[in-house]
């Protein structure tokens, strides 16, 4: 058991390097150490335990295998966690990587004299035993279901993990040469050159867990916003750019064959919902016919969503059935409800909305005549205000008006104090996008958490309140074996399902433009395409 050699910078090889570029410089590589989004550095660096692949599994990165109750990994009481480490693994200075580094990182975390920018379930640590080089014993303080976002990768959770015999003994690692541009890796490549302003250069790494990647090297230069990028990859500047917008996918699609278009489903989704809030829970009152699940399916069911992503989208995404999309935790039995305007007048009719001389559906509602006639609230992007045209269109055909309004996105997404109009309920229904991610549990559908005047820091911006929803989130938070909350978010997900609470309109998407030299691996909806960079290569 030997490294492959120390990492020698001036003899890393050119011939097989790309260009790419980020549209802004970080001010630190360690992720720890930064409010920027570093993640997709780190994952060519300083790699973690584990990280999700392109299937959406969580597989092994450093360690060996990942922790269950059956291989001992947890637990009966779920309260410690223990890893185990691959043999023979080497930093890129030809040192070894041991138990002693989790540890280490976890100390150096939780050490006061470092400024780090958050510890968020590291603080839920007792301790960490290391009874030899390759076992990590993680004891919690107390259930902590999200563990696997802890010394894993990403790029949504960002759990580098950091060499002892470089920064041991060192404090202030805020401003330590080694958490801006960390010169010894674990990961695929080696940061050697980094001109402030311009790019950062990085070799190959000769001693990284699964063999030297197949590229010499990788050059990042930075500030291209996505129209400069797009002509950099066509006159071969540059090799690759991840940074372009789903309103980008025709003009890099139009480039082909000299520039190919990727477009990778993302963490986010684009839905509306409705304001189902009471005055027994929220400041204001929901609109009363969307306290009939029959009328919030009719609605469903009545946007053809799919036309929505052919048209606006180009057919590069999908419509999602859940709040939970393209990952392990989908519940996989559930599928988009399929447009049917027929039927959503039937349910329509049997909630007894019938339709008047204006083409508009009204009916009594708790004893309240009542027009299906209600506002959307959404932000003023392009996108958006595309989609929602066609959502009026869609509706109106079965009976109902549905009018758009467009508020900027700081006044949107305000707080409560400042009158923003989702955490004050001022909306009849509402969109935009949300993400659930890296772990699945959110405290955003909890009575609990609805914002009002005395609780005007919740995060419920549905403004619903259901005992029984409540309860399956409870679940799911009361074990910390994976395949048991899996269950649970199954059963959270066919609930919301079959009460028709939300309307789920799109999967969002990563759009990334790279040339015909450049040789991509397969991209995750987790790891983004920084995950496996060692299977890049060019033709």
């Amino acid at each position: 058991c030997a490294p492959a050699q120390a990492f020698n910078p001036y003899s890393a090889g050119t011939a097989k390097s790309v260009t790419g570029a980020f549209d802004s410089e970080p001010d630190n590589i360690v992720p720890y150490y930064t409010n920027y989004f570093t993640a997709e550095f780190a994952q060519l660096t300083l790699v973690g335990l584990a990280e999700w692949d392109d299937q959406g599994n969580f597989v092994p990165e450093l360690a060996a295998e990942i922790p269950t109750t059956s291989n001992g990994g947890i637990s009966s009481d779920g309260l410690t966690i223990t890893w185990r480490l691959r043999d023979c693994l080497y930093w890129s200075d030809g040192e070894r990587i041991t138990s002693e580094d989790v540890k280490f990182t976890w100390q150096s975390i939780m050490d006061s004299r470092n400024a780090v920018t958050y510890r968020d379930g590291y603080d839920k640590i007792a301790g960490i035993d290391t009874p030899d080089e390759l076992t990590v014993m993680i004891r919690f303080s107390e259930l902590y279901p999200p563990w696997p976002t802890l010394f894993t990768q990403g790029p949504d959770n960002s759990g580098a993990i950091l060499p002892e015999h470089i920064l041991g003994g060192r404090t202030s690692l805020e401003s330590d040469p080694f958490i801006h541009a960390p010169d010894v890796s674990s990961g695929p490549f080696v940061i050697t050159d980094w001109v402030a302003g311009d790019h950062v250069a990085l070799a190959a790494n000769p001693n990284f867990y699964k063999g030297r990647p197949k590229l010499d090297q990788i050059k990042i230069v930075f500030g291209p916003d996505s129209e400069t990028a797009l002509a950099g990859l066509q006159t071969d500047d540059l090799d690759w750019y991840p940074f372009f917008s789903e309103s980008d996918i025709s003009a890099v699609a139009a480039l082909e064959p000299r520039v190919h278009l990727k477009v990778a489903a993302d963490k986010f989704f684009e839905h509306y919902y409705f304001n189902l809030g009471t005055t027994a829970n929220s400041d204001r009152e929901g609109f009363c016919p969307f306290k009939d699940v029959r009328v919030r399916k009719a609605i469903i069911i009545g946007i053809d969503r799919q036309s929505i992503v052919n048209t606006l989208l180009a057919g590069k995404t999908t419509v999602p059935a859940t709040l939970w999309p393209n990952s392990f935790w989908t519940n996989a039995d559930l599928g988009p409800m399929p447009y049917n305007p027929e039927e959503a007048n039937r349910l329509l009719e049997e909630a007894g909305y019938g339709v008047g001389s204006d083409g508009i559906r009204a009916g009594y509602c708790n004893g309240v005549w009542t027009r299906l006639s209600f506002n959307f609230e959404t932000t003023t992007r392009q996108l958006r205000q595309d989609m929602a045209q066609m959502a009026r269109t869609d509706l109106r055909r079965i009976g109902v008006d549905f009018n758009p309004i467009h508020t900027p996105a700081g006044t949107f997404f305000a707080s409560y104090s400042d009158g923003g109009v989702l955490y004050n309920g001022q909306y009849d229904m509402a969109g935009h996008a949300y993400g659930f991610f890296p772990d699945p549990w959110v405290d955003i559908w909890l009575c609990s958490s609805i914002p009002n005047r005395s609780n005007p820091d919740g995060s419920n911006l549905y403004h619903y309140c259901d005992s029984q929803l409540d309860e399956l989130f409870a679940q799911a938070n009361a074990t910390v074996d994976m395949a048991a909350r899996k269950e649970v978010f199954d059963q959270i997900q066919q609930y919301m399902y079959d009460n028709a609470l939300v309307v789920m309109m799109y999967s969002r998407v990563a759009v990334y433009g790279y040339t015909d030299r450049f040789v991509p691996a397969p991209f995750s909806f987790m790891g983004g395409m920084f995950w496996n960079a060692e299977e890049w290569d060019v033709k």
